[in-house]
């Protein structure tokens, strides 16, 4: 496959298989000791189209914090576009892998199916939240153990790193504006799991829905989703379940005796101030100090603006607003400060950002990790309502950048989201 035909099916929406029912509910609570206390989730269920690129964007910005800015690790998050091929279509439309991501085995295979997996996680998550809370917009995802947890417990004058948990927490943190209202959030927790193997693959989702109850607000149980990606050969399948409203679910364990949190009822919203989001929150999960949703989607939205600055190369805003346990977490200093470059969509979309030439077969290819120009602009001020304002217009300007893509095929391709990230890929 070569750059031209590589871009092509990135930039283009193709089918892939969501699987969401009771057969799946049941397949996976067979995989488990304890009553999961899930369900499935129908309009999760069924055939979806998604563009690659679109998925690619999502791996980048959901993964940025896990990587430090020395050498090797900003190659480790540059090099997430070795995934630029590997994706292919058959006859039919079917999203499927290529000739080279069919030869991809072993370890390779399952790093590979681990790392896609996030990215469709966070599309699912994303479509999960919109059917949930129609109307709702994704406004952060957050990392909740680089940005929310610390790695360690304080007793005292006494420091001791986390080694094991009685249960491991879920990947990430979802929180999504209320619509119609300019204070009221939602929030969610997601688990993301990927493999080659459909039978291993119901395990996976197993460990996936008891780690999804590791975080409790205020005692309680926030709404969560379990996904698991299949990517076979011929096929991706994207299977989901979620926390069942309700239900406590029950978890012994011989070495951790693990007390639940109570279930959540059918919503998770808490009203927040927009001058709060300029406060700074402290919120370190590994204190095990009762943790209020104020406060988790304080920082979480604060972790979430931080994330977006460090996937710009913008330290300045990512110094502004990381909260102290994610800053403490990352080593950022101004001499890793890379180099920014302007660049404008088709649709007339101003970015900022940090790009990388890379050299591929059939050229070159320039890759652009960036922001709206607006959102860029207003994470460097101390306003977090210009924050908002500005997401907002760079979340509808995603429809305007599509539409202009299908009427004017061009050489580049382009991914916006609804926080203002953007994925360019600019052949040379």
């Amino acid at each position: 496959m070569d750059l031209r035909r590589a871009l092509d099916i990135v930039a283009q929406p193709w089918t892939y298989f969501g699987v969401s029912d009771a057969q799946l509910c049941a397949d996976v609570q067979a995989y488990a000791d304890d009553d999961l206390g899930v369900r499935d989730v129908p309009a999760l269920d069924g055939e979806a189209a998604v563009r690659p690129l679109d998925v690619l964007l999502r791996l980048a910005v959901a993964t940025k914090p896990q990587y430090q800015t020395d050498l090797y690790e900003a190659h480790r998050h540059w090099s997430l576009l070795r995934y630029l091929g590997l994706f292919d279509s058959d006859s039919d439309g079917y999203l499927c892998l290529s000739s080279a991501g069919r030869r991809i085995v072993g370890n390779q295979r399952r790093v590979t199916s681990e790392e896609l997996g996030i990215g469709f996680a966070v599309h699912r998550a994303q479509e999960w939240m919109a059917a949930r809370w129609p109307g709702a917009t994704t406004a952060g995802v957050i990392d909740i153990d680089v940005a929310l947890s610390s790695g360690v417990i304080r007793v005292g004058a006494v420091t001791s790193s986390v080694v094991q948990r009685g249960r491991r927490r879920p990947d990430y943190l979802l929180i999504a504006e209320s619509p119609g209202s300019e204070d009221r959030y939602h929030y969610a927790v997601v688990e993301c799991k990927g493999t080659k193997g459909w039978r291993y693959g119901l395990d996976q989702l197993a460990s996936a829905c008891v780690q999804l109850r590791g975080v409790a607000v205020e005692s309680r149980q926030p709404p969560g989703l379990a996904v698991g990606t299949v990517l076979a050969d011929d096929r991706v399948y994207c299977r989901a379940l979620e926390l069942s409203p309700g239900r406590r679910g029950h978890h012994e364990s011989a070495t951790y005796p693990v007390q639940l949190p109570e279930s959540f009822g059918d919503a998770a919203e808490v009203h927040v101030e927009r001058e709060a989001f300029e406060r700074i929150v402290h919120v370190d999960m590994d204190e095990g100090a009762p943790l209020s949703a104020e406060d988790l989607v304080g920082a979480g939205m604060q972790a979430s603006w931080a994330s977006l600055a460090d996937f710009a190369g913008n330290d300045y805003a990512f110094q502004r607003w990381a909260p102290p346990v994610f800053r403490a977490n990352l080593d950022r200093d101004v001499r890793a400060r890379p180099q920014r470059v302007e660049r404008q969509t088709r649709g007339g979309l101003d970015v900022v950002g940090v790009r990388n030439l890379i050299t591929l077969p059939g050229g070159e290819l320039e890759v652009v990790f960036g922001l709206a120009a607006e959102v860029d602009e207003a994470l460097a001020d101390r306003d977090a309502n210009r924050v908002i304002e500005a997401q907002r217009r760079a979340a509808s300007q995603r429809a305007q950048e599509r539409d202009v893509a299908s009427r004017e095929p061009g050489d580049d391709v382009t991914a916006v989201s609804d926080d203002g990230a953007v994925l360019m890929l600019i052949p040379r």
